[in-house]
């Protein structure tokens, strides 16, 4: 089989995690990358030893030119619906980052001019490829393990975003919650089964305040350290859904957390369900069931390694297999677009709900 021929629009943090987990792909060639900035192309081609990639800093001059079968779209959320619809005109396959769009109305443009083309996106929710999650999936919804899931929450306790300036503006980020918290709220809803109804939050800035000088020196960035000072987004908030059927679920995010103690241990993702008994997963690591009608204390130590083999978060090869799997075979990804629209819409309604200190219900989107 030939090797599915990528292009790769973005170079940042996520650009090149995708450049290296392509490139080291049997399955894939990485035949042309493209940021505008000339500096990123050139350290991008530095770091990937070996790539013969041709260089662009200019998108629609590589879409013109090149013979691609996907397109991986690593660019700030704001950019995303330009860059889809430009890809989806010329009938190119789509890895697009999350979030699809950083509003509801980028989102269904982005839908709408899909359902008249034969492009197939996948979303980088790349919770939907991990072995942990698929495993925590199986337990919950097809062995049963907790019944029905009633209650869900999530801890993320982490260090701040990277160091680039878009991150920390809501106008191009979508706010925190939107760039961020997707991923919990789609794990949410898979693991709950119901469409969310009601959405209320709380948030504000504690740590990285607008009109200080904020060091930002975020340990996973390839960026330097930065001072911003233009700050729009929240550091800190809680965030309560209602679901359809009466389940709830609550997600609690700060960026209190220093680099250096950024262990993973901030992050943690339970469910309690109406048999008595709970599961909750630990560090993206493992997961234990416990209580129920004969107490039960059961750990789970999935495989996490071979989803991502060293190349970036857990599940991250999988998802680029399974890309390529779907664009070869003309097959629709698990985490496709339309799947990401209750995540998205949630994510919404919570930055909505901070803004207006008010109960946003999911029907005012629709």
């Amino acid at each position: 089989m030939e090797k599915a021929k990528i292009a790769i629009i973005g170079l940042g943090d996520m650009g090149m995690g995708h450049f290296n987990g392509f490139s080291a792909l049997k399955e894939a060639q990485v035949t042309a990358v493209c940021d505008r900035e000339q500096a990123a192309v050139n350290r991008a081609l530095d770091a990937v030893k070996g790539s013969n990639a041709r260089q662009y800093t200019d998108y629609i001059e590589m879409l013109d030119k090149e013979e691609l079968d996907a397109v991986v779209i690593a660019v700030p959320g704001y950019l995303h619906e330009e860059l889809a619809i430009e890809c989806i005109k010329r009938q190119k396959n789509i890895f697009l980052e999350k979030p699809v769009a950083i509003n509801y109305e980028g989102y269904k443009r982005i839908v709408g001019a899909k359902k008249s083309s034969r492009s197939i996106i996948q979303v980088g929710l790349v919770y939907r490829y991990s072995n942990l999650y698929r495993t925590i999936g199986k337990k919950l919804n097809e062995q049963n393990e907790l019944g029905n899931v009633m209650m869900a929450w999530c801890k993320e306790y982490r260090q701040c975003f990277p160091q680039e300036e878009w991150f920390y503006d809501e106008t191009k980020s979508g706010g925190t919650i939107v760039e961020k918290d997707c991923h919990h709220f789609d794990i949410f809803n898979w693991m709950i089964g119901s469409k969310p109804k009601k959405v209320f939050a709380m948030g504000g800035q504690h740590v990285y305040k607008n009109g200080q000088d904020n060091l930002i020196d975020c340990s996973y960035s390839i960026k330097e350290p930065k001072i911003i000072s233009n700050v729009s987004i929240v550091d800190h908030a809680l965030v309560s859904i209602e679901y359809e059927n009466g389940a709830k679920a609550q997600l609690g995010l700060c960026m209190y957390l220093k680099p250096q103690n950024n262990s993973g241990d901030g992050l943690e993702i339970g469910f309690i369900g109406d048999n008595g008994k709970q599961l909750i997963a630990r560090r993206d690591e493992c997961f234990g069931i416990y209580g129920g009608e004969f107490n039960d204390r059961v750990e789970y130590n999935p495989d996490i390694i071979s989803d991502n083999n060293g190349f970036g978060h857990i599940g991250c090869q999988t998802q680029r297999l399974e890309f390529i799997d779907c664009i070869t075979h003309g097959k629709q990804p698990i985490a496709s677009i339309e799947q990401t629209e209750d995540a998205l819409l949630i994510a919404l309604a919570a930055e909505k709900s901070i803004k207006e200190n008010r109960l946003v219900s999911i029907s005012e989107y629709k």
